[in-house]
């Protein structure tokens, strides 16, 4: 989940200058067919696709989810695979976005890695195929040289173990050559597959956003 470079500072004039914002009603969510970065890019277009509008609960904890499912009908054909936050239908800013993911880790790539291009994530859970993508950590040694932030990667047969696991651009393919240490966030990303005239629905509840 990354909040936008715009939102950042909104909520930090807030906090630090007294400066009131708000969204006017409930956010827009969007739909994206690939890294939808700080900026939204990469929203899905075509067929009758458009923004929803979607009511949210109160945050707890540091998080927040919305409390009524949501539609998009007669989508294009295509792959969904992350969502934004937006503060208009059209145009507007970008304030929030995020994977379609429910599963978050931390790694590491250590220099005793680098030679069998391993990535190191306790307990990841991944299995071959799984699509991942990375984000570096705040404060962190910042991205492993080899891995780009925002790419989706598979997850390969080779290697794989409970606390360790290599990537690839392809399924199946090369693994990825890591000639630097880093670490960061790994997320498992489970893309929506549509067919033309389909409906993505996301449920109650289903659309979580978390402050870190």
């Amino acid at each position: 989940m990354t909040i936008s470079d715009y939102a950042e500072n909104k909520v930090m004039d807030a906090i630090f200058n007294s400066t009131s914002f708000s969204v006017t009603g409930d956010p827009y969510i969007s739909l994206h067919t690939a890294d939808p970065a700080e900026t939204g890019a990469n929203e899905a277009a075509g067929g009758s696709y458009a923004r929803q509008q979607v009511p949210f609960g109160s945050s707890s904890g540091g998080v927040v989810s919305n409390t009524s499912a949501v539609n998009w009908t007669l989508m294009p054909a295509s792959t969904i695979v992350a969502v934004g936050v937006w503060d208009a239908v059209t145009a507007g800013n970008c304030l929030w976005t995020g994977w379609l993911s429910t599963v978050v880790r931390v790694f590491d790539v250590n220099a005793a890695a680098l030679a069998g291009d391993t990535i190191n994530s306790e307990t990841h859970g991944f299995t071959t195929d799984d699509r991942v993508v990375f984000n570096s950590e705040f404060a962190g040694l910042g991205m492993p040289t080899g891995i780009t932030a925002g790419t989706l990667y598979f997850v390969l047969a080779s290697g794989l173990t409970a606390d360790v696991f290599k990537i690839s651009t392809t399924s199946g393919g090369s693994a990825v050559d890591l000639t630097a240490a880093g670490n960061g966030i790994v997320y498992k990303v489970v893309p929506k597959v549509l067919s033309l005239n389909d409906t993505f629905q996301i449920a109650s509840g289903q659309l979580t956003f978390t402050a870190f």
